[in-house]
């Protein structure tokens, strides 16, 4: 009833984004800036357990981990 598809004897081509459009550009800066985050945190964490470990403590709190040496 409301289909914008008159007839299916020849279907064509529907684009979500064109190129170079505001979508494409949206969608990369998004992934760019997530990529970026995940490896911001990782790197923040990395030098956090790090420390920890120079230190003796635990890098995280809870009970220890299975594996995870003993605090000294």
């Amino acid at each position: 009833m409301f289909s914008p598809i008159d007839s299916y004897d020849d279907p064509g081509v529907v684009f979500t984004f064109g190129g170079f459009s505001v979508g494409v550009w949206i969608v990369f800066i998004l992934a760019v800036a997530l990529f970026i985050g995940f490896f911001v945190a990782m790197v923040r964490h990395e030098n956090h357990a790090y420390q920890a470990i120079i230190e003796h403590e635990p890098i995280e709190k809870g009970p220890a981990a299975e594996g995870e040496p003993p605090v000294y």
